[in-house]
C-alpha cells in the first residue's frame, strides 16, 4: 500500500470528516422526516376517530375515511420530499468532499513534479556551465575548481528540490 504524504493524509482526513458530517446531517433529516410522518399520521388518526364518532350517516363516515386517507398520503409525500432533499444535500456534500480530496492530491503531485523538473533543468544548466568551465580551465587547479563548483550547483539544486518536496508532503507551500 502506498504511503500517503502528510498533505494527502490531511486531505483524506478532511474528506472523511466531510463525508461523516454529510451522513450525520442526512441521518438526522431522515429521522426528523420519519418523526414528522408519524406525528402527522397520529394527528390524522385522532381527527379521523373524532370525525367518525360525530358522523351521523354513512356518507359522513365515508368522507371522514377519505379525508383520513388523504391526510396519510400527504404525510407520506411530505416525508418523501424531505428525505429526497436530504439525499440531494448528502450526495452533494459527499461528492464535494471527494472532489476536494482529489484536487489536493493533484495539486500536491503537480507541485512535486514541478520541483523535480526544476531540479532536472538546474542539473542540465550546471552540466553546461561545467563543460564550458572545464574547456576554459588552463591548469589542474582550475579544473578542480570547476568540478567543485559543479558538485555544489548539483547539491544546491537537489537541496532546493528536496526542501520543496518536503514542504509539500507536510502540507505547506514551498
Amino acid at each position: 500500500m502506498e504511503e500517503k504524504s502528510e498533505a494527502e493524509q490531511q486531505a483524506l482526513d478532511a474528506q472523511r470528516t466531510g463525508q461523516a458530517e454529510a451522513k450525520k446531517v442526512s441521518d438526522e433529516a431522515w429521522t426528523r422526516a420519519d418523526q414528522a410522518y408519524k406525528e402527522a399520521k397520529k394527528q390524522a388518526h385522532i381527527v379521523h376517530k373524532k370525525a367518525r364518532k360525530i358522523a351521523v350517516d354513512k356518507q359522513a363516515r365515508k368522507e371522514a375515511n377519505e379525508a383520513y386517507k388523504k391526510a396519510i398520503e400527504q404525510a407520506k409525500k411530505l416525508r418523501d420530499a424531505i428525505t429526497e432533499e436530504a439525499m440531494v444535500v448528502f450526495r452533494y456534500s459527499y461528492d464535494k468532499a471527494d472532489a476536494d480530496y482529489l484536487e489536493s492530491q493533484i495539486k500536491s503531485r503537480e507541485a512535486i513534479e514541478d520541483a523535480d523538473e526544476t531540479y532536472k533543468e538546474a542539473k542540465e544548466q550546471a552540466g553546461i556551465v561545467y563543460k564550458e568551465a572545464k574547456k576554459r580551465a588552463v591548469d589542474k587547479q582550475a579544473r578542480k575548481e570547476a568540478n567543485e563548483a559543479y558538485k555544489k550547483a548539483i547539491e544546491q539544486a537537489k537541496q532546493v528540490r528536496d526542501e520543496a518536496t518536503r514542504k509539500l508532503r507536510q502540507g505547506r507551500n514551498p
